[in-house]
């Protein structure tokens, strides 16, 4: 594509290709813009403006093809393209991304490397894909060509993490700590997902619409 698209448009149709598959699996051949968007939370418009990013146009009232939409996002996106990716920290957040990746069918991902620093927790752990202690991270990073990785460390300990990571080539990372990253490497794209964090916006969410529900009205 000739620019980057907006990161909130990016995730909008990474939604919008998550579903679309499902339904696809299903045998569903066609949607509207209208059905896409009560399902993804989106109006239909911005569901239409999304796709039109993608050079493809819609009209209001008409369905798409589901093929087509799958097969456009996958060329678009780059969905075809097959990524390695990394976990770095194999406690339970790290075991269970793991887990995740031997169980679920990542078409686009490819896990091909875990690490840790606790030696006799690496030598416990079983998994059909390769495991390295910690301190080879640059080094299996550069040598199998890892393009993602994926970090489930200490909080201390993730910004030395990421660094390393950058240092053997990887320009992906997804931070699963606390603690903000950052790279001088204007290549390297960070996505973080703060657990905590989320929760707290949610336990904000309920506070407030509940107070604004229960607030009696003014007088005029």
């Amino acid at each position: 594509m000739e620019k980057s698209l907006p990161i909130p448009v990016l995730c909008r149709l990474s939604s919008l290709y998550d579903y679309l598959t499902n339904l696809h699996k299903k045998g569903v051949s066609r949607i509207s813009s209208n059905e896409l968007g009560m399902v993804l939370g989106q109006t239909s418009h911005t569901i239409r403006k999304d796709i039109s990013f993608l050079g493809a146009a819609g009209t209001a009232g008409t369905k798409y093809s589901i093929d087509d939409l799958l097969a456009l996002l996958t060329d678009r996106l780059g969905f075809n393209q097959v990524k390695k990716c990394c976990i770095v920290g194999l406690g339970r957040i790290g075991s269970a991304l793991m887990e995740h990746f031997s169980v679920y069918d990542q078409q686009e991902f490819r896990l091909v490397a875990g690490f840790e620093s606790n030696i006799n927790r690496l030598e416990t752990l079983h998994s059909p894909i390769a495991l390295y202690p910690a301190y080879r991270i640059e080094e299996i990073i550069r040598q199998m060509r890892i393009e993602l990785a994926m970090i489930a460390v200490p909080p201390q300990n993730a910004q030395e993490v990421a660094d390393r990571c950058c240092g053997g080539g990887v320009t992906g990372i997804l931070n699963f700590t606390p603690t903000v990253v950052k790279v001088d490497n204007e290549a390297v794209f960070i996505r973080s997902i703060d657990i905590s964090g989320e929760l707290r916006v949610l336990s904000a969410l309920l506070h407030t619409s509940t107070t604004i529900i229960q607030q009696p009205f003014e007088k005029e």
